[in-house]
């Protein structure tokens, strides 16, 4: 495998998302959201590992907003330390590309036991172990990933967030306008891929230490950019809410330091940009993620997005970033060493 393999995953991000936005039916999730407006489930679980659990944020948050008691826990914790979340009354929801590594054949076998009410998957791959088990399955109709999940990973933020409006009995319209718009800023923002990466070069160069924080459902780029960064480029990376990092990480603010700050929803964009500011202060290499940069002198350039569509448009700067740390590091981008695809051990 060549770094193309990668790259070639990032640029086709756009198509697949539109292919998915284009094939996707949400009719099936009408008796789900009879039953949630009934009051027959007595929580909903939001599941999976790595990329893939990271997505179901923005959907956890939205479920919250919309009052429903909503859990976000990974597959390991839930079927290790959480099993007790699981009732006959309960709605799982389970995300996985491959629908078959190690952590979510454990919660299979957890849930023959202990049969929630309901059980939706989120999958790519329709023979998979969690498509034949789920009582409905929606795909990602994204095409197979060789390498760090992209496609894939874009998918399941549009189609979650799309579910959770469905079960929320919303119109959709406008969330699909959202991700078509999503969309169509990734493209071109895509267009001139290395352009972004020379910027990239010139701006962040090689880090020592590197940091990404945000809130609310920035952390979904947050946390997926530090895994990918790790997993594509074998760089440490540290992802951490914005709020969290003020409360002990802080210290680590100075000229070894580099950290970006994703400008999120404007509910807390000034929280945001207040730290920004003042990590700048303290001579950390600061830089400001947002469409919208406002004249921040340290912004990065990202595709356009907004709404539900702005948590996909967050991680392609960091995509690319993760291409140019694997340089860097004199790698090939996105070419596992250790691992694979898909993790077949706990």
């Amino acid at each position: 495998m060549d770094e193309n393999t990668y790259l070639q995953d990032i640029l086709s991000q756009p198509a697949a998302l539109r292919t998915a936005l284009d094939r996707l039916d949400l009719d099936p999730i009408q008796p789900y959201t009879r039953a949630l407006r009934n009051g027959e489930y007595d929580r909903l679980i939001l599941t999976g590992m790595g990329a893939s659990g990271y997505a179901a944020y923005p959907a956890w948050l939205q479920l919250l907003e919309a009052g429903f008691p909503a859990f976000w826990v990974d597959c390991a914790e839930l079927s290790h330390y959480a099993r007790r979340l699981i009732t006959r009354r309960s709605l799982v929801w389970l995300i996985s590309q491959s629908g078959r590594s190690a952590e979510i054949l454990r919660l299979l076998d957890l849930i023959q036991t202990t049969p929630p009410a309901a059980f939706i998957a989120i999958t790519n791959d329709l023979i998979s172990p969690l498509a034949q088990a789920a009582g409905l399955t929606l795909l990602l109709e994204a095409a197979v990933e060789e390498t760090v999940s992209t496609r894939t990973y874009l998918n399941s933020l549009a189609i979650s967030q799309l579910v959770v409006r469905a079960l929320c009995s919303e119109d959709l319209d406008p969330y699909y306008y959202d991700l078509r718009k999503a969309a169509d800023g990734i493209a071109s923002y895509l267009a001139n891929w290395d352009g972004h990466l020379l910027t990239l070069e010139g701006l962040i160069g090689k880090p020592q230490h590197l940091l990404l924080v945000g809130r609310g459902p920035s952390m979904s780029a947050v946390l997926t950019g530090a895994l990918i960064i790790g997993e594509a480029a074998k760089f440490p990376a540290l992802g951490l809410n914005a709020a969290q990092f003020r409360h002990g990480p802080l210290e680590m603010a100075g000229s070894q330091l580099t950290v970006l700050v994703f400008g999120g929803p404007h509910e807390t964009d000034a929280l945001n940009r207040h730290l920004l500011h003042e990590l700048l202060g303290f001579g950390t290499a600061a830089f400001w993620l947002s469409p919208s940069p406002q004249g921040e002198l340290s912004a990065l350039p990202m595709p356009q997005a907004s709404g539900i569509g702005l948590p996909l448009a967050e991680i392609v700067p960091i995509q690319l970033l993760s291409v140019h740390l694997a340089r860097q590091m004199g790698l090939v981008p996105g070419k596992f060493l250790y691992s694979g695809k898909v993790t077949l051990t706990e």
